[in-house]
């Protein structure tokens, strides 16, 4: 079950045990999801604060998770290829 961090201080303090950190971007927040080898935990910031957390990773896999307009014309195109 993953573990919600409440302060982007808790969350820098388990930067260096992170093994990967995965971003998924919505319309209101930025949920960055930090995966260590024990536990998953999340934490919702917004944009200008999740751009300074993730520049500030260091050899941690970043996968970025966005859910863009672009993906969801993509899903579009493809269910009427489809037909």
């Amino acid at each position: 079950m993953p573990k919600e961090l409440k302060t982007s201080e808790q969350f820098q303090e388990l930067l260096p045990k992170a093994v990967e950190l995965r971003i998924v971007r919505g319309k209101e927040f930025v949920k960055l999801k930090l995966r260590t080898p024990e536990v998953l935990y999340t934490y919702k910031t917004n944009e200008d604060e999740a751009e300074d957390i993730i520049k500030n990773t260091k050899d941690i896999e970043v996968v970025d998770f966005s859910r863009t307009k672009e993906k969801s014309e993509e899903k579009e195109d493809d269910g009427k290829k489809k037909k």
